[in-house]
């Protein structure tokens, strides 16, 4: 019979006294390791463990066996919280906070002839026009940014008082609008202006969260609806391009609106229902509300920036609340 090349695995015999070299030195080996790494290492372990001949090589008296420990992948740190988004009005404001109210705050100085660095930090510059505001409302120059004053910058917002240095550039002219209407109807299940909030657009809640068939969406004035479903508003929201007039042709849409009472390619005319307010939560929202808005000029159907109409639009709206109630 022709013998394999290859011979078979041989115990290798280890004599006594070499057995017991090896067992003394795998004894100092795990004593050094104990100093070196202290006794809750993982290598410390493995080397008492083989100083007790519990981790030795397959045969009697076999060589002890390191066995490596992979080092331990570091835990990844908890994902930070995105911050909540404030709007302005939600918490009173002074220097050396910073915000998305800050940067609100600042749009609305400047809109009212108090021109500020739309920087979201409220520095000195912010907190001089603030005074120089409040002392032109006859309101205690505090420099501090309460509910009176907030009201007040959107009343001048709005166009219902000649302060600062220059007119409002976000406020619609006389006329512009005489043909429009509320875009919500009745007028006495809406909230008051100090509970709207400003972000893309206006955010506009009702009383006791009223919706569905209580509370209509109309055009707020004659024009196309040219689309419905918008991303992150609900798969109802209607878009309406306007017919004429100084925003002929810029798009108004109602967002969280549930269900829409007309088809897309409707034309419409000014205070037609045209959608309802969403009941529960309609797209990215936390109750019922509609959150109207208007395009830049020469700008997509929607939506625009943050608060890049929307003071225009709160303009517009609040003008046309404060006309007689339904």
């Amino acid at each position: 019979m022709q013998r394999s090349a290859t011979r078979s695995a041989v115990p290798a015999r280890v004599s006594t006294s070499t057995g017991r070299s090896t067992t003394l030195l795998a004894a100092v080996l795990a004593s050094a390791s104990l100093v070196l790494l202290g006794p809750g290492s993982a290598l410390a372990a493995t080397s008492a463990s083989a100083a007790s001949g519990g981790a030795s090589a397959s045969g009697a008296g076999g060589a002890t066996a390191l066995q490596s420990t992979p080092p331990a992948v570091p835990a990844k740190p908890p994902a930070k919280r995105a911050k909540a988004e404030r709007h302005l009005g939600q918490r009173v404001l002074h220097r050396g906070m910073a915000g998305n109210d800050v940067h609100t705050l600042q749009r609305m100085l400047s809109a009212s002839g108090f021109p500020v660095p739309a920087t979201g930090t409220f520095g000195p510059i912010t907190q001089r026009e603030v005074e120089s505001f409040q002392r032109a409302r006859s309101l205690p120059a505090t420099g501090v940014v309460d509910l009176a004053t907030v009201h007040a910058l959107q009343l001048a917002v709005s166009g219902g008082a000649d302060v600062g240095a220059s007119a409002p550039t976000t406020t619609p002219s006389s006329g512009a609008v005489s043909s429009w209407v509320f875009p919500l109807e009745p007028k006495r299940l809406v909230l008051p202006p100090s509970d709207w909030t400003l972000d893309q657009g206006v955010d506009i809640g009702t009383d006791g969260n009223a919706c569905g068939s209580q509370v209509k969406e109309v055009a707020v004035t004659s024009g196309t609806i040219v689309r419905e479903g918008i991303d992150g508003f609900g798969p109802a929201a209607p878009v309406l391009q306007v017919d004429a007039g100084p925003y002929k042709g810029r798009y108004v849409y109602y967002g969280h609106a549930l269900p829409a009472l007309v088809p897309v390619g409707t034309h419409v005319t000014t205070g037609e229902p045209i959608s309802e307010v969403g009941c529960g939560d309609v797209g990215i929202s936390s109750g019922p509300h509609v959150e109207i808005g208007i395009s830049a000029p020469g700008g997509p159907p929607c939506c625009p920036g943050y608060q890049e109409t929307s003071p225009l639009m709160y303009s517009i709206v609040l003008k046309l609340y404060r006309a007689d109630k339904g």
